[in-house]
C-alpha cells in the first residue's frame, strides 16, 4: 500500500510540474532570460524554452524576443532567421509582450540580413507577401530597404548616382516621411554633403540620426555600413563631439563584451573587392597601423575580404584607430 501511495504521490508531483511549466508565459520566460549575466546565456536559455513551448502565440513572441537579443550582440544571421521564423507563425500577440505584425517581423529579418551582408536573403524577404501590406510605414520601409540592398552591391562611388537620385526623390515624397530621417542619414553618409545633416537637424532635431551627425552617438557597427561606398568623410566630427563619442564607446565596452571576453582585434572594413580592402590597408599602414586582410566565404558562395588590426597589449587599439579617424568595431 505504501509503495502504491508513493507512486501516486510521484505522479502527482510530475503533473504539478508539467502544469507549472505549461503556465510559463512568454513574458515570464523573457523576464527570466534577462536575469542571466550575459546575453549569450540568455540566448541559450531562450532557445531551450522555445523548443518546449506549445502555444503558437507564445512561441512567436519568444522568437521575436530572441531575435532582438541576437541583433543586439551583432549575431545578425541568427537574428534574421529568428525574426523570419516568428513572422511565419500564424498567431496573435502574446500577453505582456511587444506587439508586432508579421510584416514588421519580416522587415526586421530584412534589416538583419542586410547587416550580415546577405542581400540575397534580404531581397527574398522583400519580395514575399510583405508587399501586400496596406500599412504606409511598411511600404515606405520596403522602399528604403530596397535602396539599402542595392547600395550594398555597389563596388565604387561612381555607381552611387542612381541610388542617390532615388533617395532624393523619396526624401521629397509625403508617403516616405516616416522614414525620412533614415533617408537623410543615408544621403549624408554616402555623399559626404553637410546639407543632408543640416536638414536632419532642422526637421528631426530629437532623432537618433541627428545624434549620429553630431557625433554624440555612433552607428551600430554593422558590416552593412561598410558595404556602402561613400564619396566623402561624412563622419568627420568636431574634436569635442568626437572625443565625447569615443569616451562613451570606451566606457561602454572597456574592451570587453557582456560575457567578459577580451577583444582580439578591430574590424575596419568588409569588401567584395580585394583591391578596395588593400587600399584601406595601405591607408592604415601610412598612419602607423599594422592591418591585414582575412577572407570569409558566406553560405551564398560570395567571398568577402575583411580588414582587421590586432588588439595591442594595452587594449586600446580601437581608441587609437578612432582617434586617427577610422571607423572600427571590436571582435571578441
Amino acid at each position: 500500500m505504501r509503495r502504491r501511495n508513493f507512486f501516486c504521490f510521484a505522479a502527482a508531483l510530475m503533473l504539478c510540474a508539467n502544469f507549472s511549466f505549461a503556465q510559463n508565459s512568454a513574458k515570464e520566460i523573457s523576464e527570466r532570460a534577462l536575469e542571466f549575466e550575459s546575453a549569450g546565456e540568455s540566448i541559450v536559455y531562450l532557445n531551450k524554452m522555445i523548443g518546449q513551448i506549445k502555444s503558437a502565440a507564445e512561441k512567436r513572441a519568444l522568437l521575436a524576443f530572441l531575435a532582438s537579443l541576437q541583433e543586439q550582440i551583432s549575431a545578425y544571421k541568427d537574428a534574421s532567421d529568428s525574426y523570419a521564423q516568428a513572422a511565419g507563425i500564424a498567431a496573435g500577440d502574446a500577453q505582456g509582450m511587444p506587439k508586432k505584425t508579421s510584416p514588421q517581423l519580416v522587415l526586421d529579418a530584412v534589416r538583419c540580413a542586410l547587416c550580415s551582408g546577405d542581400s540575397a536573403t534580404a531581397e527574398k524577404y522583400l519580395n514575399s507577401a510583405v508587399r501586400n501590406s496596406q500599412d504606409e510605414k511598411i511600404q515606405a520601409t520596403i522602399k528604403l530597404y530596397e535602396v539599402w540592398s542595392a547600395l550594398c552591391k555597389l563596388e565604387s562611388t561612381a555607381q552611387l548616382e542612381e541610388s542617390v537620385t532615388i533617395l532624393k526623390t523619396y526624401a521629397a515624397l509625403p508617403s516616405m516621411k516616416i522614414v525620412k530621417p533614415q533617408i537623410l542619414l543615408t544621403l549624408w553618409y554616402i555623399t559626404g554633403e553637410a546639407s543632408y545633416g543640416d536638414s536632419l537637424k532642422k526637421e528631426f532635431p530629437k532623432s537618433p540620426e541627428v545624434e549620429v551627425v553630431n557625433g554624440k552617438i555612433q552607428m551600430m557597427p554593422a558590416p552593412f555600413w561598410y558595404f556602402m561606398p561613400k564619396k566623402g568623410e561624412a563622419l568627420a566630427l568636431s574634436a569635442e563631439s568626437a572625443a565625447e563619442s569615443q569616451k562613451i564607446s570606451v566606457e561602454k565596452s572597456n574592451d570587453e563584451n557582456e560575457g567578459g571576453e577580451k577583444a582580439t582585434k578591430q574590424q575596419l572594413g568588409l569588401f567584395r573587392n580585394k583591391d578596395n580592402a588593400q587600399a584601406l590597408c595601405d591607408t592604415l599602414k601610412s598612419k602607423g597601423f599594422s592591418p591585414y586582410i582575412t577572407e570569409e566565404t558566406r553560405a551564398s558562395g560570395t567571398k568577402y575580404y575583411i580588414v582587421v588590426v590586432d588588439e595591442n597589449a594595452a587594449g586600446n587599439i580601437g581608441q587609437q584607430l578612432r582617434s586617427a579617424g577610422f571607423e572600427c568595431y571590436t571582435v571578441f
